[in-house]
């Protein structure tokens, strides 16, 4: 084949590959950037729903976590003021045994320590409920109550002791004075016991009706709870 028609022809052939190339190399570049677009696009929103998913499941955390310690603070004042209501309020000065006023001491002491937790609990559950609450109110009707009985035996609680020591010292020297002054001594202890419970009763009866409606609607609350839960 003559040189000329050799470069005629390759002439050829580069113009129809130039075009060739021309209108298929854009549309293939253009193709390649979608899926890469594609790729990338997916991957930020796999990663977007993945740290909306973990804020979801530590948000969720939290709120059982918020839940479990309310509740926990709600049951440790009811033990609180169990125990205050069974071991403290309903007792019997004259079932104590005679013994130097030991035993009337361990009560006071035991009286302040309760009082002491009840207010620590109560505090606790002010952070864990709106001022508006039903069961804060309560509570907080029955820590008023706590303190009130507090300052009865803060004032009263040690004639108390003394009346009672004197009855048992009376009471040890009968075979040496005789049973007048035993008996003087009992009278001063029933006068000490009546003044006392009579400031006290009214106290310890509205506490029994303030327990109870404490206790009824912690039962509500915790209801709702598991069917919230």
């Amino acid at each position: 084949m003559p040189l000329n028609e050799i470069t005629i022809l390759y002439t050829v052939i580069a113009f129809l590959f130039g075009l060739l190339i021309k209108s298929f190399l854009p549309n293939y570049m253009k193709k390649k950037a979608e899926n890469l677009a594609t790729k990338e696009d997916i991957k930020n929103i796999t990663e977007k729903i993945e740290s909306v998913r973990s804020k979801v499941e530590i948000n969720t955390d939290a709120h059982k976590s918020y839940v479990s310690e309310r509740k926990s603070a709600l049951l440790k004042f009811y033990d609180e003021i169990s125990s205050f209501h069974y071991e403290l309020m309903a007792v019997n000065f004259g079932d104590f045994p005679m013994d130097g006023g030991q035993s009337l001491y361990d009560y006071q002491t035991n009286y302040y320590k309760a009082v002491a937790e009840i207010l620590k609990s109560y505090q606790r559950l002010v952070i864990y409920f709106p001022n508006d609450s039903v069961l804060l109110e309560k509570a907080n009707a029955i820590t008023n109550n706590v303190i009130d009985s507090r300052t009865i035996l803060k004032s009263h609680f040690g004639s108390i002791k003394m009346t009672s020591i004197k009855e048992h010292q009376a009471y040890k020297n009968v075979s040496t004075d005789g049973i007048e002054p035993y008996d003087l001594a009992v009278n001063e202890a029933n006068v000490a016991n009546k003044k006392y419970w009579g400031l006290m009763k009214p106290l310890a009866n509205s506490y029994r009706e303030l327990y109870q409606h404490y206790l009824s609607n912690l039962n509500v609350y915790l209801k709702e709870s598991e069917i919230d839960a």
